[in-house]
């Protein structure tokens, strides 16, 4: 029998793997430049970082990409015995800066580096060297290196702001846009608003990691690979297709529209996965065949991955997962050449898990249980207590909430088993909850534990509406929203008035004293204050800054880590100076 095997997802001609190589990092070039004008350049110039975080991108991207490099050279001087030009020859051949490089792009901005560095050592000598070098690894070197990261670290991670850069931390309420997918099909307005339209999911100005946010510059480099006729484009355009097929069924099942699944292709690291990771030259099949069934494995995959288990993403553990079947794909796709059942059996076996996933995915979606259930609520006088359910992020969250005389008192989770919950007992969340109950809808979420607290504050929400419109509670007034700056009180002396205002902010209200000499601010006291980070205020003398410039506040930069407190001292200052212009 005659065996015939064509060329695989990487062409094979007279254009050598330098030569393709090469053409690999410039496509990646453009990703990498981006990556350092988001996540860099824009927190810098909205104050959010220092001149160490303009250039952290690439320092996050480069120390990965060196640790690779050194750990290979050693590897070749120590125990292939490596020297002079064999050594250099070796380094050029082993290619060993990409699963480093490949490895800084696709970890959150906020790993520390000395993960990173353990990450790219455990991708080169794991992923890579133990298998015998380039060309012999069974597993893309970078995802083993992830998934080592993110299993082991990954609190650490989210402790840090996860994939939030300085500017995202405070703007923006969720930690990827697909970190919610659990929660249901959505809304346009919840799924995509939040973070601009679909157009910004295409150029990339949303969370993701750090190099794969923007969908249209893997395209480019999509594009530019085929020209120069580095990968061929099967496998990439089955599995993104694959995924918005599936996405589209399950969107229109649940009375979702078009947008749903190109928000699902242009979220997370599926235009990159797809186009730089499944397409490795040594982990992906060289058949045609193999390579057709591999991409449409990949797309179910990712979309179980995605409804039907807490991982978001699934992107990297579908590609892990069919990196182990690649030779046994290989063969089916040797056998395709002779034997036609080969070539349609596998097709049919496919069209059938797609309209199963399909089917399991819609149905489980359309059946899903309100996120948000009242189990009870007793009303005792004018004390009203629920117990209620929310579902959070491995687990369903259950509290019990008291209300009186139309204000929320007390707030306390009675059972829950989610992961990160550390996070809500480290930022004190439910506390912060209670004191910003008329402003909810301004609230940001916690940084590593994003699902979790917007469960929380979606049960007070739900609690506070049901109570204020529910038929059993008429005799009760609708909860007002207080001022956000109020004054307390005034004093005056021979030259000097002091003032106590209160002014909302991050964890509940500041209390401050402002005393004011000659109308000048000459000394501001926080009697009370909530906030998690007023630390930072604290450390950079921010209060000192802001009487020195109390003529132009504008000028004062608010504090990276704490915008929210220090744009509400300012907010004080300046809605006194109008309470004081309007007495007058």
């Amino acid at each position: 029998m005659k065996i015939i095997s064509k060329k695989g997802p990487f062409i094979r001609d007279d254009n050598s793997t330098n030569k393709m190589m090469n053409n690999l990092f410039i496509a990646l070039l453009p990703i990498i430049l981006f990556a350092f004008y988001k996540n860099g350049f824009l927190p810098y110039k909205n104050g959010d970082t220092n001149v160490y975080g303009l250039f952290y991108p690439l320092i996050f991207v480069i120390v990965p990409l060196l640790t690779g490099f050194i750990t290979e050279t050693l590897y070749a001087f120590i125990f292939l015995k490596k020297r002079k030009k064999d050594l250099i020859n070796y380094t050029n051949s082993s290619f060993s800066i990409f699963p480093g490089l490949f490895l800084g792009l696709i970890l959150p901005i906020n790993t520390p580096l000395a993960i990173v560095i353990l990450g790219s050592l455990f991708a080169t000598i794991v992923g890579k060297l133990v298998y015998g070098g380039f060309g012999k690894n069974i597993f893309n070197p970078a995802l083993v290196g992830w998934i080592f990261v993110i299993t082991t670290y990954a609190l650490t991670i989210t402790s840090k702001g996860g994939y939030l850069n300085p500017t995202e931390i405070d703007a923006v309420t969720t930690a990827t846009p697909l970190s919610n997918v659990v929660s249901g099909i959505g809304e346009y307005s919840t799924k995509v608003k939040p973070y601009g339209s679909l157009f910004n999911f295409l150029i990339g100005t949303i969370p993701g990691a750090v190099g794969e946010t923007s969908a249209l510059l893997c395209i480019i480099g999509f594009i530019y690979l085929v020209f120069k006729k580095v990968l061929k484009w099967i496998i990439p355009v089955i599995y993104i297709s694959t995924v918005f097929l599936l996405t589209l069924i399950i969107g229109l099942s649940n009375g979702a529209g078009i947008w749903y699944p190109l928000f699902q292709i242009l979220s997370g690291g599926l235009m990159f996965g797809a186009i730089f990771m499944a397409t490795d030259p040594v982990t992906s099949p060289v058949t045609k065949q193999g390579q057709i069934i591999y991409a449409f494995m990949l797309g179910i995959l990712t979309v179980i991955f995605r409804y039907l288990t807490p991982y978001a993403e699934g992107v990297a553990l579908s590609i892990l997962t069919m990196n182990l079947l690649v030779f046994i794909l290989d063969k089916i796709g040797v056998k395709a050449k002779s034997d036609k059942k080969y070539k349609y059996i596998p097709l049919v076996i496919i069209s059938v898990l797609i309209v199963t996933t399909s089917i399991i995915a819609s149905l489980s979606f359309g059946k899903k249980e309100k996120d948000f259930n009242i189990i009870s609520k007793e009303a005792n006088g004018s004390k009203t207590t629920y117990i209620v359910t929310n579902k959070g992020y491995s687990s369903t969250i259950k509290a019990r909430i008291v209300l009186t005389d139309n204000k929320v008192l007390e707030y306390v989770v009675l059972e829950q088993n989610d992961s990160f919950y550390k996070s809500i007992t480290n930022n004190d969340y439910l506390n912060t909850l209670i004191n910003n109950q008329y402003n909810l809808k301004d609230l940001d979420t916690v940084t590593g534990a994003t699902i979790t607290s917007s469960a929380l504050k979606n049960m007070l929400v739900n609690v506070i509406n049901d109570y204020t419109n529910n038929l059993g509670f008429t005799e009760t007034k609708p909860i007002s929203k207080p001022k956000d700056f109020e004054v307390i009180s005034k004093e005056e002396n021979k030259n000097s008035v002091v003032y106590v205002v209160t002014q909302k902010s991050f964890g509940g209200k500041l209390k401050l004293q402002i005393t004011l000499t000659n109308s000048k601010i000459t000394e501001i006291e926080v009697l009370e204050q909530k906030d998690s980070y007023f630390d930072k205020i604290i450390d950079v003398k921010y209060i000192d800054k802001l009487i020195k410039n109390q003529n132009d506040l504008e000028s004062v930069d608010a504090v990276t880590g704490a915008t929210i407190s220090s744009n509400s001292l300012k907010k004080a200052i300046t809605n006194l100076m109008k309470e004081i212009e309007n007495e007058e």
